[in-house]
């Protein structure tokens, strides 16, 4: 019976895994867009309307942004833009290298109007691309994925019993 039990567990396990990681990846991409998105916004009214960063920081650009630019204004009482900007962007749930994009986004944001619209035009493409080309891969690594966690998981099972 503790064995059973045991199994049971052990593929309890495998599917919060799956889950977790699932939901890992899910967010990673809503943040993706919500980025991409709130620097687009930004650079049409940075261009428009010459709206300084720092009203830009308080406006709400959806759930994957807010917290990125309320860690940029939080950061600015402390630091100039360009390291508020990159201790904002290490903070962000994406791989390295698109944390390191944006990061350096931050750098170029304290020049002239154009080079703060080409910068943020540029990081928005970015993002985008990078959403775009793992969204094409979201199912097939989904299916990895749990496959996987339940091998793993099905595997330990049924070396418990």
């Amino acid at each position: 019976m503790l064995r059973w039990l045991g199994a049971g567990l052990i593929l309890a396990a495998a599917l919060l895994t799956r889950r977790t990681l699932l939901m890992t990846d899910r967010a990673a991409q809503r943040t993706r867009r919500a980025l991409a998105a709130a620097f687009e916004t930004m650079e049409a009214e940075v261009r428009a309307l010459l709206t300084p960063l720092p009203t830009l920081l308080r406006r709400s650009y959806g759930e994957g942004a807010d917290a990125f630019f309320a860690a940029v204004a939080r950061e600015l009482h402390r630091a100039d833009l360009p390291q508020a900007w990159r201790a904002a962007a290490a903070e962000l749930p994406l791989p390295l290298e698109e944390r390191e994009i944006i990061a350096q986004l931050g750098a170029r944001l304290t020049g002239d109007e154009a080079a703060a619209c080409g910068a943020l035009t540029l990081g928005a493409s970015q993002l985008r691309r990078a959403a775009d080309a793992i969204e094409g891969q979201r199912a097939q690594k989904e299916r990895l994925t749990s496959t996987l966690c339940l091998g793993a998981g099905a595997l330990l099972a049924l070396m418990l019993l």
